[in-house]
């Protein structure tokens, strides 16, 4: 089965890297007159996943606290699991873990654990409302962290009813969705090397509009616009340089949006994580790939990306997974990972 599953996920990943592969090496071409073609920016299912498009990446982070939470270790657990990886640090003994010192100690790191995982469960949640909300609402930032508040307690009383031993099943996959999150914060410096100009700025600025996702910039702008800044994704861009009297910012490779859509990899791996939902693991793939293509093509749409962009995106995003998922094969080879007996 494990050898199934393995064939399953080499497939996949493949298909994955040859498809955007193949799709970079178009934009290297047609970049500039494919953006110049889709260009919609009032289209509304591209206005929609501009809004709603990086929720796999917001939505990951209260969950995944709150399972860390609710399967949190006491200090003699932590230090055998640390034992597993390194083994000249020894475990607690029986009389130790009877002390009063282990005691001091086993509550300070319990305390720590669950103000940990609770704060990180409601910046999750604050993630995910606040940067949806925003668009509909305007609240202040203290706002926001009450409303995120609640819900974080709500969510975490409900998740108390569901049986230890699914938790544990799920902490791998939650420890594997906070080192994603971590990975992604490379984004940005990539962002800075590659320096490259949005189409839809370009529209904007060349024909005197300071907001380039404002209602005035539309499909037929494009005409009396100034493209002079444009680049290919493998050359340095002009972020910085002055458009009409703009100066134009340096953000659209590789799409941020994308490779927020690439936390929806992790949906076939929660599918295959039980026996009763693998076999829907194929099925999981493909609804994972369909999201992240069609994400990638509304950027384009909105003019907030290139071709090159939303592939190189979904590139990075699958290499911040496979990272992280390499990582997760290691610590389950090395025993150290599930942390429990399932």
């Amino acid at each position: 089965m494990k050898s199934k599953q393995s064939k399953i996920y080499t497939s996949f990943i493949i298909f994955y890297f040859l498809f955007f592969a193949v799709l970079v090496a178009i934009g290297s071409f047609y970049d500039l007159k494919l953006n110049q073609t889709f260009f919609n920016p009032t289209n509304p299912i591209a206005k929609f996943f501009e809004i709603w498009g990086e929720v796999p990446r917001f939505a990951m982070w209260a969950p995944a606290a709150t399972v860390l939470l609710l399967t949190r270790h006491n200090l003699a657990e932590c230090l055998e699991i640390i034992n597993r990886l390194f083994p000249f640090i020894p475990k607690l003994s029986e009389d130790a873990v009877r002390s009063r010192v282990y005691r001091f100690f086993n509550f300070t790191v319990n305390a720590l654990e669950i103000i940990g995982f609770t704060v990180l469960a409601v910046l999750g949640w604050d993630k995910l409302i606040r940067n949806v909300g925003k668009y509909y609402v305007d609240l202040s930032k203290a706002v926001w962290y009450i409303i995120s508040a609640v819900v974080a307690v709500i969510f975490i009383a409900i998740c108390t009813r569901i049986p230890k031993r699914i938790l544990n099943r799920l902490e791998p996959l939650a420890l594997m969705g906070i080192l994603i999150g971590i990975f992604f914060c490379f984004e940005s410096p990539i962002k800075s090397i590659a320096n490259r100009v949005r189409f839809r700025e370009m529209v904007a600025f060349s024909n005197g509009i300071e907001d380039a996702k404002t209602a005035e910039v539309t499909s037929a702008l494009v005409g009396s616009s100034d493209f002079s800044l444009f680049t290919n994704w493998y050359q340095r861009g002009n972020g910085g340089a002055m458009l009409n009297g703009f100066e134009i910012g340096g953000e659209s490779c590789p799409s941020g949006h994308v490779i927020s859509g690439c936390f929806s990899l992790l949906f076939p791996l929660l599918v295959n994580r039980f026996e009763k939902t693998k076999k829907f693991t194929i099925p999981a793939c493909i609804i994972s790939f369909i999201y992240i293509a069609f994400l990638g093509f509304t950027r384009m749409v909105r003019g907030a990306h290139f071709l090159s962009d939303i592939s190189l995106g979904a590139i990075v995003g699958m290499i911040f997974f496979l990272l992280a998922y390499g990582a997760l094969r290691f610590l389950e080879r090395k025993k150290v990972l599930p942390t429990r007996e399932l």
